[in-house]
């Protein structure tokens, strides 16, 4: 590329940007991230490995139109060169892929990415090749929520994927295009690892252990100590957090037991430490030790809402179990105090209610559904009207209209939290629109075809609700009417 082309303004841009939402849960926490991505063939998108890696969900959504893709899984991925690829079941416009090892230096170059609720395009120049890794680097900054999307040359040609930037001296760096085709080359005939199996991972999991690390401690100003082993308690909490999201709850418990057990730990990791076990303990049927760890973290810390919030999910699980056993007395109990403990977690969180008090929220309205459908087999009809309207009514008044820009994931249990209660009030037509758009929002989770299937069922719609059971079939092949 000669420099007098260079400076050409970019052709018109051809090619479909996407933005990528993701959460990471963490007992008791939950964050959440946006950055971007690119289709680079009809059927895959390229992003940013440090984008996807730590999290535990994710909602792709094209940024002009809203439609939110299928992503079937991880056809590529490299850690070292930071890019991931995905399998979509839907198809659109890839951009082309230029050639980045024949850029030359104050080429003019654009970034086309994702900035709060609408696509961006911003204008910088090449400003040199990055050593070691030999990532381009670039006069314009890419900032938060732009990691993942593509760099252009004045040909609309991608040669390069955005992925860092550093603020203070306005300078950004970008994945060249040319390391994008080698790791294309070999999808052909690669397979698609699913989303759960990729995050499990080593270098997921290490990449996890430091993001939670980054997170944990980011408002203390700690986190280099911390990993050079000079703040005790931190390292123990991300590897038992690491061993609780793989499933490996004894494992959890036995390191929460040695921050618990040593006198050397801050009292905040013991207090998250309390809880955890008990969410583990909870995991693994053991009601009564779970309950016993909420109830110390509570005492330890009686103004924090982590051991409610422990407390709650446990005397769910607990209730649940219960009912299976047909014990609905005992089970009627549990659940109206994992109501009374959800709503203390709510309250006590209350400052930060817009960002982390909805997933207590929806605890707390599909607790109120499962109660409600608990009274309706004991006969206790005004009973279960009573909590499944307050079921749709909290979750429309505190969830969906206050904060009508949270996340999709989190909108679409919210809406099948309120459409599962629409339909135990008999209200079937209005629920299979609630139905509609949690799918609209998360269309990969099979539950929300196969109740929606059950809805229309119900209103004699038999053709639907069959082509509804076999979706949720193709989604999740364990999945049985």
């Amino acid at each position: 590329m000669k420099n007098d082309k260079s400076q050409q303004p970019t052709e018109e841009i051809v090619g479909t940007v996407v933005y990528i939402e993701t959460e990471i849960e963490i007992p008791g926490w939950i964050v959440r991230s946006r950055g971007s991505g690119f289709f680079v063939e009809r059927d895959k998108i390229v992003t940013c490995f440090h984008g996807l890696a730590g999290n535990t969900k994710m909602a792709v959504t094209h940024v002009d139109t809203g439609t939110v893709y299928t992503i079937e899984g991880i056809i590529a991925s490299d850690y070292e060169n930071d890019l991931v690829v995905l399998k979509t079941a839907e198809e659109d416009t890839p951009f082309r892929l230029g050639n980045s090892e024949i850029v030359e230096k104050d080429a003019q170059v654009c970034a086309v990415g994702f900035n709060g609720d609408k696509k961006n395009k911003i204008e910088g120049t090449i400003r040199g090749p990055q050593s070691p890794d030999k990532r381009l680097r670039l006069n314009l900054l890419i900032a938060p929520g732009w990691s993942g999307c593509p760099l252009l040359n004045s040909s609309g040609e991608a040669i390069g994927i955005c992925s860092a930037g550093v603020d203070s001296k306005n300078i950004g760096y970008t994945i060249p295009s040319n390391t994008l085709k080698t790791l294309l080359a070999i999808t052909a005939s690669a397979e698609i690892e699913s989303w759960s199996t990729w995050r499990k991972r080593p270098e997921v999991l290490a990449y996890t252990a430091y993001t939670v690390a980054k997170m944990h401690n980011s408002k203390v100003g700690i986190f280099r100590r911390i990993w050079r082993g000079q703040v005790k308690g931190a390292s123990y909490v991300i590897r038992a957090f690491l061993k609780q999201e793989s499933g490996d709850y004894a494992g959890a418990i036995t390191i929460y037991d040695k921050i618990i057990e040593d006198d050397r730990f801050v009292a905040a990791h013991k207090v998250e430490a309390y809880a955890a076990r008990g969410i583990a303990n909870g995991k693994l049927g053991n009601y009564q030790k779970a309950i016993a760890d909420a109830n110390l973290a509570i005492i330890v810390a009686p103004t924090t809402y982590t051991g409610y919030y422990s407390r709650g999910y446990t005397r769910l699980r607990w209730s649940e179990a219960e009912a299976e056993n047909g014990n609905h007395a005992q089970s009627r109990t549990l659940y109206q105090k994992a109501i009374n403990d959800y709503t203390e977690s709510i309250q006590l969180d209350s400052k930060r209610t817009l960002v982390w008090s909805k997933v207590y929220l929806n605890d707390l309205e599909w607790t109120k559904c499962l109660m409600g459908k608990l009274e309706i087999e004991q006969g206790n009809t005004t009973a279960a009207q009573t909590l499944y309207q307050e079921a749709v009514s909290e979750c429309d008044d505190k969830v969906l209209q206050s904060n009508p820009k949270g996340t999709k994931l989190r909108r679409a249990t919210t809406y099948h939290t309120r459409g599962m209660a629409k339909v135990a009030l008999g209200e079937h037509t209005d629920a299979i629109k609630d139905f509609n758009e949690a799918i609209q929002l998360n269309p990969s989770k099979a539950l929300l075809y196969y109740d929606r299937g059950l809805a229309k069922e119900a209103l004699g719609q038999h053709e639907a609700a069959e082509a509804d059971f076999a979706k949720a079939k193709e989604i999740d092949p364990d999945f049985e009417k």
